[in-house]
C-alpha cells in the first residue's frame, strides 16, 4: 500500500473478494504499508474499506489474477493525502456554535469553487479540496448576526486539516414572558389574574433545537431572557410554581429587529392536591370471632396525576390475624399489586400481582395461603397502583376480613389504621383514617341478696 511520493501507509484495511463477490479475507497493512495474502488460484478483487484519516479512502475495486505455480505481481493502491479546512463559527459572546452560516470557498485565483453551511454545532467540514495550497473564504449569510464580509486567506498543507475559529457579533433582542393565574387557587387563595412568581421557562432555538436560555418569573410574574440573536425561538414552561399545574405547550416567538423585546403572556391553572380514605368496622367484637373492616372514599382528589399511589392497612397485630381481602374496583383501567410485611420480615413481599382495577377479587390472605411460618403473621399490607390520574377513585368498596385472637381481655380496645398517599413534584400527599374497636365484656351478674 503506497501513497503520495511513495510514502508507505499502515493501517489500511482491504476486503479480498472473489468475482462472485464472496468475501475471502479481510486484511490490514502493517508498518511498512504492505500485507501478504495466501490465495488459491482464481480471479479476485480488493477493495479498500478503511484508511487513516489523513488520506482519502479509495473505494475502487482493484482486480487481480492468481495463477498456479506463478508469482502474482504486487497490487499497488495509492491514496491521496487529505487536505481540508474545518471552520468553527461561534457567537463572540457565548462562544456557542452558530447554525446555518453560509460560506463561499475560492481557489488561489479567487474563483468560487464551493459553497458550505455550518451544522447545528457551528462546524463546517471542507474535505473535498483539490489539493494543498492557498484558498479564500467569504461569509455570505448569518441570520441574527453582523455578517463578516472580510475575505479570509487559508493556507492548506497537504495531509492536514486547517482549523479556523470565526466569531460573529449578534444583533440582539429579548423575550419577555408574563405568567398569571388562570383561575382562583384554593391552595394559596390567589384570585384569577394574580402574577405567578417562580415559574421557569426554557428557550430553544427554533431551527437547531438548542437550549439558549433558562428564565424564571419574579414577584411581578415576569421573566426576561438575556440578549438573544434575531430569529425564531420556542418558549416551553419547564417548572411550574407551587400549587399550579405545569403547562408544556410551546410558544413560538420571533425577534425581528435590534433591541426588540418580544412580549408573550401565559396562564397556569390552579393545582389542587388531595387524597382521601375512610375506614370503618365493627364497634365491638368477641374474642375468636371474624371482624370486617370497610373502606370508602379511597381517591386521588387532585387536579393532577400522582405517582406511587397506594392505600395501606396497618393491622393491630396484638388483636387480629388477616384472613381475606376483597379488593373492590376503581374507575380507571389499570393494573396494581398488593405487598405485605410480617412480624418476622420487615421488607415488603408480593402477595398478589397484575390485578385489574376494574375486577373485584376475593383474595385469600391467610398464613397458609401465603406460606407463612407457624409463628408468623401479617402486620400490614399495601395496595400499590403506581401512577394514577386526577379523580382516580374506588367504585366497589374494598373490605378486609380478620380473625380476632382468642386471648383478648374483655373491656380492652384496639386500633386499626389505614392511610393513602401519592407523590406530586417530589412531595408526598397523604391522608389517614383510624378505627377503634372494643372487646366485648360480659356484664357481671348482680350480687345475690337475701333475708
Amino acid at each position: 500500500m503506497e501513497g503520495k511520493e511513495e510514502q508507505r501507509i499502515p493501517n489500511v484495511t482491504f476486503e479480498i473478494r472473489r468475482m462472485d463477490d464472496a468475501l475471502v479475507d479481510t486484511v490490514t497493512t502493517g508498518k511498512d504499508g504492505r500485507v501478504f495474502v495466501t490465495l488459491e488460484a482464481g480471479s479476485y478483487y480488493a477493495v479498500e474499506t478503511k484508511c487513516p484519516k489523513e488520506f482519502k479512502l479509495d473505494s475502487t475495486p482493484h482486480y487481480f489474477e492468481v495463477k498456479t505455480g506463478k508469482a502474482t505481481p504486487p497490487l499497488v493502491v495509492t491514496n491521496k493525502a487529505l487536505s481540508g479546512i474545518l471552520i468553527h463559527k461561534i457567537d463572540s459572546d457565548t462562544k456557542e456554535g452558530l447554525y446555518g452560516v453560509t460560506f463561499l470557498l475560492y481557489d488561489a485565483d479567487k474563483n468560487p469553487i464551493g459553497q458550505y453551511s455550518s451544522d447545528d454545532r457551528g462546524y463546517v467540514h471542507i474535505d473535498d479540496l483539490p489539493g494543498a495550497g492557498r484558498y479564500y473564504l467569504r461569509e455570505l449569510e448569518n441570520d441574527g448576526y453582523l455578517v463578516d464580509t472580510q475575505l479570509k486567506t487559508v493556507n492548506v498543507i497537504a495531509g492536514t486539516t486547517t482549523e479556523i475559529t470565526w466569531e460573529n457579533t449578534a444583533i440582539t433582542g429579548q423575550i419577555q414572558v408574563t405568567k398569571t393565574s388562570e383561575d382562583y387557587n384554593s391552595m394559596n387563595g390567589w384570585p384569577a389574574g394574580t402574577p405567578i412568581p417562580n415559574t421557569e421557562f426554557e428557550i430553544y432555538h427554533y431551527r437547531t433545537g438548542n437550549l439558549v436560555d433558562t428564565i424564571r418569573t419574579g414577584k411581578n410574574g415576569v421573566a426576561v431572557s438575556r440578549p438573544l440573536p434575531l430569529g425564531r425561538y420556542k418558549v416551553i414552561e419547564s417548572k411550574a410554581a407551587e400549587f399550579y399545574g405545569l403547562d408544556k405547550t410551546p410558544i413560538d416567538v420571533e425577534i425581528e429587529h435590534a433591541g426588540q423585546i418580544v412580549k408573550t403572556a401565559m396562564t397556569n391553572k390552579a393545582l389542587y392536591t388531595n387524597v382521601s380514605i375512610k375506614k370503618t368496622g365493627f364497634v365491638e367484637v368477641m374474642p375468636g370471632q371474624q371482624l370486617r373492616y370497610n373502606f370508602s372514599g379511597i381517591a386521588n382528589n387532585s387536579t393532577t396525576a400522582l405517582t406511587s399511589f397506594y392505600w395501606r392497612d396497618t393491622l393491630p397485630a396484638q388483636a387480629v390475624r388477616l384472613d381475606k381481602i376483597a379488593t373492590g374496583t376503581y374507575n380507571v383501567q389499570g393494573n396494581y399489586k398488593i405487598v405485605f410485611k410480617t412480624n418476622l420480615n420487615g421488607e415488603y413481599r408480593t402477595m398478589y400481582d397484575n390485578l385489574s382495577t376494574t375486577r373485584h377479587y376475593m383474595l385469600d390472605a391467610s398464613p397458609s395461603a401465603l406460606g407463612l411460618a407457624s409463628n408468623e403473621y401479617i402486620t400490614e399490607f399495601m395496595v400499590s397502583f403506581g401512577v394514577v390520574p386526577g379523580n382516580f377513585r374506588q367504585v366497589e368498596a374494598p373490605m378486609v376480613y380478620c380473625n380476632v385472637v382468642s386471648w383478648l381481655t374483655g373491656g380492652t380496645q384496639f386500633v386499626n389504621q389505614a392511610d393513602v398517599g401519592g407523590i406530586y413534584n417530589g412531595q408526598w400527599i397523604m391522608a389517614t383514617s383510624r378505627w377503634v374497636t372494643r372487646v366485648y365484656k360480659p356484664a357481671e351478674p348482680l350480687p345475690r341478696t337475701g333475708y
